[in-house]
């Protein structure tokens, strides 16, 4: 088969998690449009026999045009997933992972593949499968052709379809989905192409498209395929010639999310593997072509000839990911803080598909807590393809939008959002209490950067069920009682009872979710979280507060929570109450819950339980470097900077150029190490927000060089990309430059009264240990003095 093709469908079916989950709730708010209505009313699918899990049908559709198009869109949604080729050309493959209760269509420009005469469009279907990113559903299949604005055809009975495709098994295990046995033998043809002889083929069967939720849009745009630089072992060139127990191998320097595409002529039967990939190949007689349905995380490779002989005439790796285009930067006269912005960005490129997942290997799932820190460094890093108003979308919030979508669709009978999206998986993660406030906190995050209230409008009944859910769990102490989590290493993380980081995560919900609210006209909704916010607040300070060493108890536990719990707490209990840890008194002062009158003592504490050495879980450290930052002094500055020297020098170190999930173990291709690219951008060249609010458009630009003599880059903005450029000479004084979007303003914050600003002194407002100057849009110069 070639890599290019028709308009075919193929459904894999395939084995996979078994699916006892709870059934979805549907979303009256989501409102359909003219296309999703009339795909919803178009779906159809194959014989009876073909829900099998494991697998594929093809499907295809011939056509004639009498004049070349200007314009033409194929509307395409599938469950699970497809493959497109038009007229013999691979084009496309889709759709982006999907709650079924809230499934989207592609819209893909096919206009340079039709022509004159017949044309032909042709799809693998993936269906009936079940692993991390896609959910046990009845398999389905609808598309429409619009050329120059007008419907020319939409699936029905005229499409045709068949099983006898060389995809003979298809899984999906935790990570990936894989074409596992591949047989070219079957195949009578390359099924893609307008001249393929297809009377043999059977007609689609319409079915009912109630079984999905309502189909819309996209809301992101779709992925980017790009050739990866690939090195074979021993400067082998291609064509090589391989028998029974040779290989070809591969490396790729560092790891990528591709797909392999083989090109081969071999005899008929011969059997090759395609590592690691999972690929078992039967290969046909002459030449051929293959890639798989899935990429994967990789950073070498193998293809193995089992029996037989193949010479490979090609093979390259095509990466498949979001479609940023990094325009932010990062360098100073720190080497490694400069390799280490790189590994960041990098990190997030590669974390970064149809959705931030947490692992390029070992589970690519979107998880809630996969921000922060994915959209921390999207916004001051990427910026996406552009949006309705034909501009980049700087710092792209797509991506946590469709986060926080498809978590909301998650939404349990009891009230709850699962933990991780698209999957049928429910264990011990499926529920993470305190994560389901991160979401909430995330749905603010995502207000703030877009106005978009229309998001908040359509998942807002699971923000009503989530925040009651925890309401109904308020105990006797006003404190509400569920399991703790928040980061690895909290003490007393996974055992139910009232823990502070629990409480203080579900009080600041309560009170983002009385603001949203408040936005969308839920004033009911909104007065009465902002009175249990209050009120939890009030618990926390009084039953959670340790007075003699001025900081918060990690929690209440009685007997029944301790004997309930699945394993036992390891910090003592007086009359119930833990003791005071570091966990505690960060998240009470990230979220907001510390009176003024007791911050200097909270942060005294935390300061005294700073670790002389990072080891274990690192996330933590992400909400404590931003307290630490938020003291604005510059021997925390510097502490900071050490910090990143230490912890993540393995990382830098490593050939994988990418984050990891802690400092010694775990993935080492995970979302939640890659932070420090976020501070080095946002703190160390000091371009931020003032209050995170970009609708605000109070820009601040405040550098934290700590032992850094210079450092200099770009900032991406909601509002465009900040340039800056600070140097600090022996005598202390700063020389500065940078260049402002056109219209934004600007608050510098230096540690100086009086500064050389554009060739003009001036004296700066006193702002605590700082001082503040006025930056217009464009280019500035100056110095301190």
């Amino acid at each position: 088969m070639k890599l290019h093709c028709v308009f075919v469908l193929c459904a894999f079916a395939a084995s996979g998690f078994a699916a006892s989950s709870p059934p979805l709730i549907p979303f009256a708010t989501i409102k359909a449009d003219p296309v999703g209505e009339r795909l919803q009313s178009a779906m159809i699918w194959a014989g009876s026999e073909t829900k099998e899990p494991g697998v594929a049908v093809a499907f295809r559709k011939n056509f004639k045009l009498a004049d070349d198009p200007k314009h033409a869109a194929f509307h395409i949604f599938a469950d699970a997933r497809y493959v497109l080729w038009v007229n013999g050309n691979y084009v496309e493959r889709g759709p982006a992972r999907f709650q079924p209760n809230g499934p989207e269509y592609d819209s893909v420009d096919v206009s340079s593949r039709l022509r004159v005469g017949d044309n032909v469009l042709a799809l693998l279907v993936v269906g009936n499968l079940s692993g991390g990113k896609v959910m046990r559903h009845e398999p389905g299949l609808t598309a429409m052709l619009e050329v120059d604005g007008r419907e020319m055809f939409h699936t029905d009975a005229s499409w045709k379809w068949s099983e006898k495709t060389r995809y003979r098994k298809v899984s999906a295990s935790w990570a990936n989905l894989g074409d596992t046995e591949v047989d070219a033998r079957v195949e009578d043809g390359d099924w893609t192409l307008a001249g393929y002889a297809d009377k043999n083929w059977k007609p689609a069967v319409l079915i009912s498209g109630n079984g999905w939720g309502t189909l819309t849009a996209r809301r992101i745009p779709l992925l980017r395929e790009k050739l990866v630089t690939i090195e074979f072992a021993g400067n082998v060139k291609l064509p090589i010639s391989l028998t029974s127990g040779q290989k070809l191998e591969f490396t790729t320097g560092r790891i990528v999310q591709a797909y392999p595409v083989i090109e081969l002529t071999a005899e008929a039967g011969s059997e090759l593997s395609l590592e690691p990939f999972g690929v078992k190949y039967l290969a046909k007689a002459g030449p051929q072509s293959h890639f798989t349905i899935d990429s994967r995380g990789i950073t070498k490779g193998a293809v193995v000839v089992n029996k037989g002989s193949a010479t490979i005439t090609g093979f390259r790796l095509i990466e498949r990911l979001y479609p940023y285009d990094r325009l932010g930067s990062f360098k100073s006269n720190d080497a490694f803080l400069n390799r280490l912005w790189e590994m960041c960005a990098r990190s997030c490129e590669v974390l970064s598909e149809d959705s931030y997942v947490d692992c390029a290997d070992r589970e690519r799932v979107e998880w809630m807590d996969d921000d922060p820190p994915g959209f921390d460094i999207t916004r001051t890093t990427m910026a996406g393809p552009a949006g309705p108003d034909g501009k980049p979308v700087y710092s792209d919030p797509r991506l946590l939008g469709e986060m926080i979508r498809r978590t909301a669709l998650t939404l349990q009978p009891e009230g709850w959002v699962k933990a991780h999206t698209c999957s049928d998986r429910y264990d011990i993660h499926a529920k993470m209490e305190d994560r389901a406030c991160g979401w909430v906190d995330g749905i603010r995050r995502y207000y703030e950067a877009t106005g978009d209230t229309d998001q908040i409008r359509e998942i807002w009944p699971a923000v009503v069920a989530q925040m009651d859910y925890f309401l109904k769990r308020r105990t006797e102490r006003g404190l509400v009682r569920a399991r703790d989590w928040v980061v690895w290493g909290n003490p007393v993380g996974y055992i139910n009872g009232e823990g502070t980081t629990l409480n203080v995560f579900i009080q600041r919900a309560l009170a983002d979710s009385a603001f949203l609210g408040n936005l969308i006209g839920k004033q009911n909704d909104s007065v009465r979280f902002t009175q249990a916010a209050d009120d939890l607040a009030k618990a926390i300070n009084s039953v959670l507060w340790n007075e003699p060493s001025g900081g918060y108890y990690s929690g209440y536990f009685s007997d029944e929570d301790l004997s309930a719990s699945e394993r036992k707490l390891k910090l003592p209990r007086t009359n119930g109450l833990t003791p005071v840890t570091l966990h505690a008194n960060v998240f009470a002062l990230d979220r907001g819950i510390v009176p003024p009158a007791r911050r200097e003592r909270v942060i005294a504490g935390m300061l005294k339980q700073l670790p002389e050495k990072l080891a274990g879980a690192n996330m933590v450290y992400y909400y404590l470097i931003k307290q630490l930052y938020a003291l604005d002094r510059p021997g925390l500055d510097t502490r900071v900077l050490a910090m990143f020297r230490q912890g993540w020098q393995p990382m830098v170190a490593s050939p994988w150029e990418c984050s990891w999930e802690s400092f010694g173990g775990g993935s080492k291709a995970h979302i939640y190490g890659m932070y420090p690219g976020y501070f080095l951008s946002s703190y160390v060249l000091g371009v931020r927000w003032q209050d995170g609010v970009p609708l605000n458009r109070r820009l601040l630009v405040e550098p934290h060089l700590g032992d850094l003599n210079q450092a200099e880059g770009t900032v991406v903005t909601e509002a465009g990309p900040v340039e800056v450029s600070w140097k600090r000479s022996a005598s202390g004084a700063f020389e500065f430059r940078g260049k402002l979007p056109p219209g934004l303003t600007a608050e510098l914050s230096l540690p100086a009264k009086n500064i050389t600003l554009n060739g003009k002194t001036t004296t700066g407002s006193p702002s605590g240990q700082r001082y503040t100057f006025k930056l217009s849009g464009g280019e500035f110069t100056g110095i301190t003095h």
